[in-house]
C-alpha cells in the first residue's frame, strides 16, 4: 500500500519506544515514505501531516498499569478527526530475560484501548501489537544487565520490522487477542492505577545525597514534572505531574534519584484507613447522611488519599534535607542496590523535549 508520508507519535521514559518508534520510521524512510517523529509531552495541537488522505499515523508508547499512560490517552483525544486514515498502533511491555530463558511482558489493554479511541475518531487501524522491550521499571527490580538488554532488544527489532513491513505490503497485523482479554479481566486494576496509581508512585521518587543540584532531571523530563527547590543547593521535587516514565531515575549521572519504598509501605497503611467511614459518622449528627451514599465515600476516600500522598511527599522533600535522615532513606530503598537502565544507543538528548535541546 502507498503512503506519502508517516507521522509517528512516541512518548518514552528510558528510550524504548523511542528506538521501536526510529525503527518504524526507518522502515517507512526506505520505502521512499516521507517519516517524521513526534514526542508527546502535551496535548496534541496542530494536524501535523498533510489532510490528502495518503498519510499513516503512528503510536508507539509503554505500558502502564496495564494499559495505555493518560498522556498518550490525553494525546489521542485531543488529535483532529481522522477521516478514514490509516494508523498503528505498538505497545512496548516489559519483556525479561532470566538465564536463557526470554519472558514476555503483558500489555493488556495498552493498544487496543487507543485502538478504540481512534476508531472513534475515525481513523482505519491496519496494526496493533505488544512488543517485548527490556522492562525498566527500576522502581521495582533492578535494571536488566547489558547482555540481556541487548538481547531482547535484538528480537523487538525484527519484530517491529516484520509489523511495519506487513502494514506496508498491505495487510492488516492485529496481535495481542489474549493480552486484550486478561486485561479487561484486569482493567480495575488499570482504572485504580490511572486514578490513583500513577499519583502515588510520583510522589515516592527523592534525591540522596548523591544529587549535586544539576538539574539534569527536571530539564529533561517529558512532562515538564520535575521542579527544582533551593537556592544554594537545588533539589528535585516531583510533583503530581510526574508519569513514572523512570527517564530521571535512568539517566541521572550519578544514580541519585532513589523510590522510597519505606514511604510507600507509610503511605500503603495510612491510605486504606477507613476515613469515610468516620467522616459520615461525624457528618450524620448534622445532616441526613448515611453509610449507603457510595458516590459521596468515593469523594471523601479519593480526596483524602490525595492529600495523603501530597502531604507525605511534602514531608519526605524537606526531611531528607536533614543528611542522617537522607542516608536512612537511602539506605531502606532496594533502588540504592538495582542496577540503572536506558536504552542503550538513547542518548538524553535524542528524547530531550525540543523546547529544552
Amino acid at each position: 500500500m502507498q503512503y506519502s508520508s508517516c507521522l509517528i507519535y512516541f512518548l518514552t521514559g528510558t528510550g524504548n519506544s523511542y528506538r521501536a518508534a526510529t525503527w518504524m520510521a526507518a522502515t517507512h524512510t526506505n520505502k521512499g515514505i516521507n517519516s517524521k517523529l513526534y514526542q508527546i509531552t502535551k496535548p496534541h495541537e496542530d494536524a501535523d501531516y498533510e489532510e490528502n488522505g495518503k498519510d499513516i499515523v503512528g503510536f508507539v508508547y509503554p505500558t502502564h498499569g496495564f494499559t495505555a499512560p493518560w498522556p498518550v490517552i490525553r494525546h489521542t483525544l485531543h488529535l483532529p478527526r481522522g477521516r478514514g486514515k490509516h494508523a498503528f498502533v505498538v505497545a512496548t511491555r516489559a519483556g525479561t530475560k532470566i538465564a536463557a530463558l526470554p519472558f514476555p511482558g503483558f500489555e493488556g489493554t495498552a493498544g487496543y484501548l487507543v485502538a478504540l479511541l481512534l476508531i472513534l475518531k475515525g481513523y482505519t487501524i491496519r496494526g496493533v501489537m505488544g512488543l517485548d522491550m527490556p522492562s525498566n521499571w527500576m522502581s521495582l527490580h533492578w535494571g536488566l544487565n547489558p547482555a540481556n538488554s541487548r538481547f531482547i532488544i535484538g528480537r523487538a527489532k525484527i519484530k517491529a520490522d516484520s509489523f511495519a513491513e506487513r502494514i506496508l505490503e498491505g495487510k492488516r497485523v492485529f496481535r495481542g487477542i489474549l493480552s486484550l482479554f486478561l486485561g479487561l479481566l484486569l482493567s480495575p486494576i488499570s482504572l485504580a492505577y490511572l486514578v490513583i496509581g500513577r499519583f502515588f508512585f510520583a510522589k515516592l521518587f527523592f534525591a540522596s545525597e548523591s544529587c549535586t543540584g544539576c538539574g539534569l532531571c527536571a530539564k529533561s523530563c517529558p512532562f515538564e514534572a520535575i521542579r527544582m527547590i533551593g537556592s544554594r543547593k537545588p533539589r528535585p521535587y516531583w510533583t503530581f505531574s510526574c508519569e513514572s516514565c523512570m527517564r530521571c531515575m535512568g539517566y541521572c549521572p550519578n544514580k541519585a534519584v532513589e523510590t522510597s519504598h519505606s514511604l510507600a509501605v507509610l503511605l500503603y497503611f495510612l491510605t486504606t484507613l477507613p476515613v469515610s467511614y468516620y467522616v459520615l459518622n461525624g457528618l450524620s449528627k448534622f445532616l441526613p447522611v448515611g453509610q449507603d451514599h457510595f458516590l459521596l465515600k468515593t469523594l471523601i476516600d479519593y480526596s483524602y488519599i490525595i492529600l495523603i500522598i501530597f502531604a507525605a511527599n511534602l514531608m519526605l522533600f524537606w526531611l531528607i534535607k536533614i543528611p542522617l535522615l537522607n542516608k536512612l532513606c537511602t539506605y531502606t530503598t532496594l533502588t540504592h542496590l538495582y542496577r540503572r537502565y536506558h536504552e542503550p544507543d538513547t542518548s538524553l538528548m535524542d528524547i530531550r523535549p525540543e523546547s529544552k535541546k
